[in-house]
């Protein structure tokens, strides 16, 4: 069966976009802190990484959370909206073009604090709660745990996928004065953190 028109487009331009996706070169960090907190110190990364294959494509979106109360350790834990195990490749793929979610997950990443992948920005407290709460699987609403919640999240690739969970948490920052631009349909992980921080210079 032969693809239409626009299946055809978006193919071409999914491969272009793998041909042609930025390097996100050195550190990249923001500060949007408006007071100095006696609590401690608070920051947001938005990150990617590449996927664990040979080709490392589409590669993966996800945020990190960064707290150092004062005179303690910092700690980091990063989250990320992906794929369920039981999820087939072709039906991941199709949902591209329209076809019905597959079964998600929300979860912690594996993943150590490489800054020149991310934008870091640093915010207030209350900023930072702000962002945590947006990260908060989407079913807690209804008053399910956490852990369960998180098991039962949809997936879509340009609609509910791991960029779409970073803008989510993105935006709680933008009152504070974060940039976050809008995505396309052709956007991989790495060219939209790329954006993200283009528009957020130092």
């Amino acid at each position: 069966m032969s693809l239409s028109r626009n299946r055809f487009l978006k193919v071409a331009t999914i491969l272009g976009a793998l041909c042609c996706t930025p390097s996100l070169g050195e550190a990249h960090e923001k500060d949007l802190r408006t007071q100095t907190d006696s609590w401690g110190e608070t920051e947001i990364s938005f990150c990617t990484r590449l996927s664990p294959d040979a080709f490392g494509f589409p590669g993966h979106a996800f945020v990190g959370f960064s707290e150092k109360p004062r005179g303690q350790t910092r700690v980091y834990r990063a989250v990320g909206h992906t794929v369920a195990a039981t999820a087939g490749i072709a039906p991941i793929v199709f949902t591209y073009f329209g076809g019905a979610s597959v079964a998600g997950r929300q979860a912690e990443e594996r993943y150590s604090h490489m800054k020149q992948a991310c934008l870091t920005v640093g915010v207030d407290r209350a900023v930072y709660q702000r962002a945590l709460s947006a990260a908060k699987p989407t079913l807690t609403v209804l008053g399910i745990p956490d852990t369960v919640a998180a098991s039962l999240e949809r997936y879509s690739l340009n609609e509910n996928d791991c960029i779409d969970f970073t803008m989510k948490v993105a935006q709680q920052l933008r009152s504070a004065g974060l940039s976050v631009p809008a995505r396309t349909a052709t956007d991989t992980p790495a060219a939209y953190i790329a954006k993200l921080i283009n528009a957020n210079p130092s």
